[in-house]
């Protein structure tokens, strides 16, 4: 690994991977700044207080072509399977969250979708209810 490290914010853990080789693209830095940053407040806002949050960047080729591809990983209150396709409409909260009380408008994972595909990616979901979740996004690379 070029770069694995782990390191706390606000009593929180983050661990963070990166893959052997550098992943470049043409993308627009500061609008992935939004996804990461959503992505990461997400997976904090719905872990346990000392539950460990997770991000990994490697290329990975797929389709005859490179892509970049970001996993954010948490171990929080996970989502229903039967709520997994609306996770990435614009205004939905799932039943957990709203449980739970956690505070959200449900724009945030919607716009994270639109800035992916705007750069020709993929982002998807893979969630267990009261184990976590993990969003994975997939971004054209340069070879």
């Amino acid at each position: 690994m070029v770069g694995d490290f782990r390191f706390t914010h606000a009593g929180r853990v983050i661990e963070v991977a990166a893959g052997d080789a550098p992943v470049v693209g043409d993308w627009d830095q500061a609008r992935l700044r939004r996804v990461v940053a959503n992505l990461l407040a997400n997976a904090l806002k719905y872990s346990p207080a000392g539950g460990p949050v997770r991000l990994a960047l490697w290329p990975v080729d797929r389709g005859g072509r490179r892509w970049a591809q970001l996993d954010v990983t948490d171990e929080g209150i996970g989502i229903p399977a039967r709520e997994l396709e609306q996770v990435f409409d614009w205004f939905a909260r799932g039943r957990n969250a709203r449980h739970a009380r956690i505070q959200g408008t449900g724009i945030g994972l919607a716009g994270v979708r639109q800035i992916v595909e705007q750069h020709g990616g993929e982002i998807t979901v893979a969630s267990e209810e009261n184990r976590g979740s993990t969003f994975t996004v997939r971004l054209p690379a340069d070879a």
